[in-house]
């Protein structure tokens, strides 16, 4: 089964602001601030994010990260080199 995409997520959050009559928030704070009403309104059990411990990626998690990284810019950006075609 495959995930919804960011657009219809970001469709369905626009959809239930329109719903309950709450602005599009504008900035980064602003949606922070209404996630935490309506989590709060409906008595949505997790800790609030600002009480979550941040929990970074592991080492070689990062690493294996950097190295594909590496490995996708070699590959883009080495000279492409094309085999003559054979003489006859």
């Amino acid at each position: 089964m495959r995930r919804p995409t960011i657009r219809q997520i970001y469709a369905l959050a626009a959809a239930l602001c329109a719903k309950v009559d709450e602005p599009w928030p504008e900035t980064f704070d602003n949606a922070s601030e209404l996630i935490e009403r309506v989590r709060t309104e409906i008595g949505h059990p997790e800790p609030r994010l600002e009480d979550c411990i941040y929990r970074g990626r592991p080492k070689w998690q990062r690493r294996l990260d950097r190295e594909l990284h590496d490995e996708i810019l070699d590959e883009l950006l080495a000279p492409r080199r094309r085999k003559a075609a054979p003489l006859r």
